[in-house]
């Protein structure tokens, strides 16, 4: 009964420990927060749509109100 019990209190203590490992899950060290407005953007950015600059709101409303577009269901050709 006691091998059982060891066996059992080896696994449980394996798993616990195995649990404490989870690497970052970010995708670089410097990965920029959100806590700057979505429309400065950022230098190294590799997502940046053409015809939009960093910074600027203006361009950044457009870019996203031609995005919208895209998905509005009323506006695709049938």
């Amino acid at each position: 009964m006691s091998r059982a019990c060891a066996i059992t209190l080896l696994t449980l203590c394996g798993a616990l420990l195995a649990a404490c490992g989870e690497k970052p899950q970010t995708i670089n060290q410097s990965h920029r927060k959100a806590d700057a407005q979505a429309y400065q953007g950022a230098p190294d950015d590799p997502f940046v749509a053409k015809g939009w600059t960093a910074g600027d709101k203006t361009s950044w409303d457009n870019q996203i109100r031609q995005r919208n577009q895209y998905q509005n269901e009323y506006n695709r050709v049938q």
